[in-house]
């Protein structure tokens, strides 16, 4: 097939299920278990699916860059190295980040019902994808769920500064409804994912202002520039506040890379990344029923969605509500691609000479 027959207004649409064998095949190619690249697979498709391409199957290039220049162990197993009551340092072993982080949010979700409480610590990982799919795991355990991690490349300036000394270290916060979505909070301490600015320069497309300053310090439109300069924080000097906050809990923690000891996740595929992540749950039924919380939720996100709209303004959202409807969406009629990312995908799927029935 000609590269042709993946072009539509420079877009594809996909069925979800087809996305997910064929990123299963390739990371099985790369010498992942069946079972890790099950894992691997459906957390970036359901990026794709929830429309957060940022976190999707575009970075499996780069992961597989990783794996071949031998900054990721495709193989690596996380490892519990200490564990004191309700709380867990989990050594990741270099292993794919998502492989890791779902490891220790299982513990976590574990610990929580023993304990009504639980805090992991994850150390030696890499990129993980979104804080979403971890926190919508305890979610559906009926917990309330946390994640935090230290991003894996420097590329925001403290308050005052122009020079790249952190991470926009993201967040999630998930907590379960009863005939509602998951209520699920996910960002980056930075006005938008640098994910999005990788996008937009793969794509050839320009960013919006307000995005991100170029190495100068000046604000830029050109994902290029923005690539290589910094990305603005969320609410000024209180993002910049937030990402110290969670590189201090998520890395400084455990001893994981910060500051000076950040590689590259783009440029360094050679180099070690050593993240840190911190993964939390309170069990619901350790402090009241949780069916009875379930229906306070839903009330709750009731009186939100049904408040006075602004002039303009069709309906109001609460956190993961758009995301859970393209979820829903996509299950049914495809995830849209451009297709940059589908001829990616398709070229490491005939150069790792995975089965011609499972490329997309």
């Amino acid at each position: 097939m000609s590269n042709s027959d993946y072009t539509f207004n420079d877009k594809v649409v996909l069925p979800m299920e087809k996305v997910l064998k064929c990123q299963k095949a390739l990371y099985m190619a790369a010498g992942m278990s069946e079972e890790d690249a099950t894992c691997v697979a459906q957390h970036l498709v359901e990026a794709d699916a929830r429309g957060v391409y940022s976190h999707g199957i575009q970075r499996t290039p780069l992961y597989f860059n990783r794996f071949e220049k031998g900054g990721t162990n495709p193989n690596a197993r996380p490892e519990i190295v200490k564990k004191v009551g309700a709380t867990a340092l989990v050594d990741g072993h270099n292993a794919m980040g998502m492989i890791a982080a779902t490891y220790g949010m299982n513990l976590a979700i574990d610990l929580a019902k023993k304990y009504g409480t639980s805090a992991v610590s994850i150390t030696n990982s890499n990129h993980f994808g979104t804080c979403a799919h971890y926190v919508d795991m305890a979610a559906n355990a009926g917990m309330i769920g946390f994640c935090w991690t230290i991003n894996c490349v420097n590329i925001m300036a403290p308050w005052g500064g122009v020079e790249r000394q952190l991470g926009n270290n993201p967040f999630a916060i998930g907590v379960p409804c009863g005939n509602k979505p998951n209520v699920i909070l996910d960002m980056a301490t930075s006005v938008v994912a640098r994910g999005k600015i990788v996008m937009a320069r793969k794509t050839n497309a320009s960013i919006p202002e307000g995005w991100a300053l170029d190495i100068n310090g000046n604000p830029t439109t050109d994902p290029e520039a923005a690539y290589w300069g910094t990305v603005l924080p969320v609410g000024g000097y209180k993002g910049y506040g937030l990402a110290l906050m969670i590189a201090i809990i998520s890395a400084i923690l455990n001893n994981s890379s910060f500051g000076p000891d950040m590689i590259d996740l783009y440029e360094d595929p050679d180099k070690i990344q050593n993240s840190g992540h911190l993964m939390q749950c309170i069990d619901i039924n350790a402090i009241d029923n949780l069916d009875a919380f379930k229906k306070r939720m839903d009330e709750a996100v009731d009186y939100i969605k049904n408040g006075k709209k602004a002039n303009g303004i069709k309906e109001i959202y609460v956190p993961g509500e758009i995301e859970a409807n393209n979820l829903k969406r996509s299950i049914k009629e495809g995830i849209v691609y451009p297709v940059e990312v589908i001829l990616e995908n398709r070229k490491l799927a005939e150069k790792y000479d995975v089965p011609v029935e499972y490329r997309l």
